[in-house]
């Protein structure tokens, strides 16, 4: 049997294609194809099924591109309302990819229509095909689909689907995610690619809550923070996404155009890293860098899906990798870019050191710090009298902060505070600072042996 895992990070997607006897499938395809088809045709497969978990909140699947190009068939739960051309899979339903079965596994919980696809070889249990229902030491959250059913009733569908599924399998079943450590369709993924059954029922924190009553209050508490888009890339799910090579090509905008997109409602987003962000932007525009993995999850954070955005970028040959991250979550509405040594109207937003902001506490002149970070981030370390908003919850907090204040906005690296400053900057705050190097740098720098000035940081985390 041939397998091979497609990892996308910041989404911290996982897709696969397995096969054998000269025939092939993929399971929860991301948004680009390509690689999947040139894998196929490089180890004498063909892929003649795609196998879809459920409907995915996180990402813009490919599924359809994938199916018209092979001509193979698609296999989504007959719970799943989606309005493409599908094979319905039902409980026990099975096919056959060249040597190998596939049985169909209904595991609701994470969704009302999720599935599991378990893979025989020789007639012998070998893998399971999880999407988002189980994780390495981590499960599904049962949330993102409320808009249907209730998070708790899902909880109840999640403990039955584990325990009475998935659990009830030989030890030495491979088990293969959907996602790994970073994605929010969990709470606490490990980065390991794949686990075994016998050792999620041993390990998982999940499987030791055998009391129901006590799983589903765990399940539906203290859950992560959900992006807007999830709902938006659900609907855009159902209905199956267009092929990414029907996407035109973004051309290069005026600065006037710009300025005319802006009055008209597009969100600028400015792609660069901070310090150059700082030194000279697009006025009004939104600073995510392109440099993170974690690019399209704050834009679809803060972006509302289907909306128009325009692109500030560095040179034009960041459009292309920005175009396909903003693509891999359906956010398709990209009217053009500009180059920002084309804008010559531009504001700025002030970099401070933490050797500056340290002199700046204990001075007459105390800035309001405003520390973005995760909630677990902030107990771990933070500033004395500190603000703390962590970003996602920002925008609805924003009328609660003084506009009439120095601000110096600190996070853990300096990327989401540029964020959070130009999300501020946008609402008519004039006296911002962005902490370079966030607080991994208070932490670590020792004021006494440099030169503030010269603390720059243009490699930047999340």
């Amino acid at each position: 049997m041939f397998e091979k895992r497609f990892f996308v990070p910041g989404l911290a997607h996982a897709s696969y294609l397995f096969g054998a006897g000269g025939e092939a499938a993929v399971v929860d395809p991301k948004r680009d194809v390509d690689d999947y088809i040139e894998t196929a045709n490089q180890h004498g497969l063909k892929i003649v099924a795609v196998l879809n978990t459920h409907p995915h909140a996180d990402f813009a699947s490919g599924f359809r591109e994938l199916a018209e190009r092979t001509g193979a068939k698609i296999y989504t739960s007959h719970l799943a309302p989606v309005t493409y051309e599908h094979v319905p899979a039902h409980q026990d339903d099975r096919l056959r990819v060249g040597s190998l079965e596939v049985e169909i596994l209904e595991t609701p919980g994470h969704s009302p229509d999720s599935l599991s696809f378990l893979v025989k070889e020789n007639g012998q249990p070998y893998c399971i095909y999880t999407g988002d229902l189980l994780f390495v030491g981590d499960v599904g959250r049962p949330d993102l689909r409320d808009a249907t059913e209730d998070p708790a009733a899902l909880a109840e569908k999640l403990y039955d689907s584990l325990f009475n599924r998935v659990f009830t399998l030989p030890d030495n079943v491979k088990v293969y995610p959907a996602h790994g450590a970073g994605s929010l369709c969990g709470r606490a993924i490990s980065s390991q690619p794949f686990s075994l059954v016998g050792q999620e029922r041993l390990y998982n924190w999940a499987a030791q809550l055998k009391d129901r009553r006590e799983f589903v209050k765990q399940m539906t508490s203290n859950l992560p923070d959900r992006p807007a888009y999830f709902s938006y890339d659900v609907e855009l799910n159902l209905r199956g996404t267009s092929p990414l090579n029907e996407l035109r090509p973004l051309r290069a905008l005026s600065e006037q155009e710009l300025k005319e997109a802006s009055a008209a409602g597009v969100t600028v987003i400015d792609t660069r890293p901070a310090p150059f962000f700082g030194a000279g932007h697009f006025p009004g525009s939104l600073n995510v860098g392109l440099n993170s993995a974690m690019f399209s999850t704050w834009i679809g954070f803060l972006v509302p899906g289907g909306k128009p955005i325009a692109l500030v970028v560095g040179s034009a040959d960041a459009v292309p990798k920005a175009r396909l991250e903003l693509a891999r979550i359906g956010f398709d509405h990209v009217i053009g870019y500009i180059e920002a040594d084309q804008l010559s109207e531009t504001s700025q937003m002030s970099q401070i050191s933490v050797c500056d902001l340290k002199a700046s506490l204990g001075s007459g002149s105390t800035p309001v710090v405003l520390d973005v970070r995760t909630p677990g981030e902030w107990n771990s370390n933070h500033i004395d009298g500190a603000l703390h908003i962590p970003l996602p919850k920002l925008p609805a907090k924003i009328t609660a902060l003084p506009k009439d204040q120095r601000m110096a906005v600190i996070c853990g690296s300096g990327y989401r505070s540029s964020i959070a400053a130009s999300l501020l900057e946008r609402e008519g705050f004039n006296h911002l600072q962005n902490v370079m190097g966030g607080m991994t740098a208070y932490s670590e720098v020792k004021c006494a042996e440099m030169e503030p000035a010269g603390l720059v940081f243009l490699m930047e985390g999340i």
